[in-house]
Formats: C-alpha cells, sequence, structure tokens
C-alpha cells in the first residue's frame, strides 16, 4: 500500500474524489480543499493508472472555464411601462353581489353618475337556486376614488362588495435610484423611446447573481420573476426568463381564460456581459392591454471577480 499527493491545477477536487473511487479499489481517499489537492492511499500496482487518470481528467477545459466566467455574472432587470394618460382615474376589479332582480343598464347607469368607468362588465353564469335571489358581476374599470365605488354600491339596493382590487401605481422603484430608466446605457435608452414613447416609468426591478445552471424565484413589481440559467452551449448563456401573475382565485377565472395562463412574458435568449436584452410584452390590466418592456442587464459581478 502506498500514498501519493495529486495537486489539481483545474478540475474540484471533490468531483475527482467520486469518480476515483466507483473506478478504481482504492482504500482510502483525502480531499483539501484548500489547496485543491487528493491525497490517495492505494496497492502500488494501482497508483500508476490512478495517476493517469487524474492527468486525463484534470484538463483545462474551455467549456468548464465559460461556466466559471458565467458564475460572475451580475443582472439588472427593469420592467417599464406607458403610465396611464388618465392621472385623474385608477383601474380596479370588483365583484359585486346584488339582487337576481337588477336590470344590468341600472348598474351601469349608477356607475356612470359616480364618474366610473367601466370596460369590462360579466355576470356570472353559475346555475343558481331558483331560492337563491343574489347574483355577482365582475366590474373592470377606472374610477376616481374608494369613495366613489361605496357611493355606487350604496346606490344599488341589496348590495355589496364581495372582492376589490386596485391596480396600485405607486410601488418602491419610485424610490430607487437605480431602478429608474435614466440608469440604463444611453443606446437602451433610445431603443426602449422608439417602441414606448418618451413617458415611461418603472413598474418592477431586481438584482442579483445566481449558479449556473441555476434557478431564481423572486418578486418584481407585483408579479414573479422565474429565471433560468444553463450554459448548454458553447457560445453564451442560456437564460430562460419568465415573469407571471398572482394566481387568480374568483369564480370568473374560467370565464377570462385565466385557469390556462396568468403569464406576461416568456422567452429563452442568449445573455453576453455587457450586451442588454430587450423583451416586449403586452398585458391585460382590469380590463385594459398595457404595453410594456422588459430590459435585463447583464454585467461582470466585481465582488466575485475580486474573490477569485
Amino acid at each position: 500500500m502506498v500514498t501519493e499527493i495529486f495537486p489539481l491545477r483545474y478540475v474540484p477536487v471533490e468531483e475527482l474524489e467520486n469518480m476515483l473511487l466507483s473506478v478504481f479499489n482504492i482504500d482510502r481517499v483525502y480531499s483539501d480543499r484548500r489547496l485543491n489537492r487528493l491525497v490517495i492511499q492505494a496497492p502500488q500496482g494501482q497508483m500508476k493508472d490512478v495517476q493517469n487518470m487524474i492527468e486525463a481528467m484534470d484538463v483545462n477545459d474551455s467549456r468548464l472555464a465559460k461556466i466559471q466566467a458565467f458564475q460572475n455574472f451580475l443582472y439588472r432587470i427593469y420592467m417599464f411601462e406607458i403610465p396611464s394618460k388618465d392621472k385623474g382615474n385608477k383601474s380596479f376589479s370588483m365583484i359585486l353581489q346584488t339582487s337576481a332582480q337588477l336590470p344590468s343598464t341600472k348598474l351601469l347607469g349608477v356607475a356612470a353618475e359616480k364618474g366610473i368607468q367601466i370596460s369590462d362588465f360579466l355576470v356570472s353564469n353559475e346555475e343558481r337556486d331558483e331560492s337563491d335571489q343574489q347574483v355577482e358581476f365582475l366590474i373592470q374599470g377606472k374610477a376616481p376614488s374608494n369613495e366613489s365605488i361605496k357611493q355606487m354600491v350604496e346606490g344599488i339596493a341589496e348590495s355589496r362588495i364581495k372582492e376589490l382590487k386596485w391596480d396600485d401605481n405607486e410601488t418602491f422603484t419610485r424610490g430607487i435610484e437605480a431602478a429608474q430608466y435614466s440608469q440604463l446605457p444611453e443606446q437602451v435608452q433610445k431603443h426602449i423611446k422608439k417602441f414606448l414613447g418618451e413617458d415611461i416609468e418603472t413598474v418592477g426591478y431586481w438584482f442579483g447573481s445566481s449558479s449556473v445552471p441555476g434557478e431564481i424565484e423572486a418578486p418584481i413589481g407585483p408579479w414573479m420573476l422565474r429565471l433560468g440559467l444553463n450554459a448548454e452551449s458553447d457560445r453564451e448563456l442560456d437564460l430562460r426568463v419568465k415573469v407571471e401573475a398572482a394566481e387568480q382565485m374568483s369564480n370568473f377565472d374560467r370565464r377570462l381564460g385565466r385557469e390556462r395562463s396568468n403569464e406576461i412574458l416568456s422567452n429563452t435568449i442568449g445573455a453576453k456581459v455587457g450586451k442588454p436584452i430587450i423583451i416586449g410584452y403586452n398585458r391585460e390590466s382590469y380590463g385594459t392591454r398595457k404595453m410594456g418592456a422588459m430590459v435585463i442587464v447583464p454585467e461582470a459581478d466585481i465582488i466575485q471577480l475580486e474573490k477569485n
């Protein structure tokens, strides 16, 4: 039985340790992770074969080098949209429970009196018992305030709000300088202006890094960001990005098609340091459509590079 020390230049010791134990009848293998060395105890007749395998495996793999470089990627992800031109009104979605005898025209008339603009109006088509005198309406549109919604409901007999949601444009990104449109490279700003115009606001912002391969799941604005990273190509990093809205739980979901998808955008792109990525999207928002763009800025993670 002999003992040899093998310093490794390229391959992590834990990768070769498992391989050697499965291939050879080695008595003991010690991993020195601090200096990336293997200490091997094996029969003298096998040691030469062990040495040959280590030399064959411990090579400068260009793909491995690329993966290690990808580990030093930092991502800034922005989501921009065109703000509403109607500054006096806010988008809302409401489920109103009221008398089954109420004419739809009566409800629409009361809404108009209170300055409420209705863009979507659906009546629940679920089967009801004859004794059930209540029906549910899904109303989506714009209203000046919560008070105007309250006044509309008070103007309709036997009515109550079952669910009310507001599209709150006031997000934390307004107070973060790094999240602003002005932080993008000038050429990217020109492209965004070309697609969306001059008046643009940030509705979501995220930054961070990930291992390769790896996945990230994190909030971005009011939505959920899913980022998948893989180095399947020798040319660049494969980046899979998806943004989804929160699950909808009302009785109207099936009629609105929400059970099929709550996806805002989805794409797979090749990412390179210093080359921003722009993905346009068009989403439904409280009965209207909103145009937007996601911008992904891959850049070198200086902190990780300094550590290495």
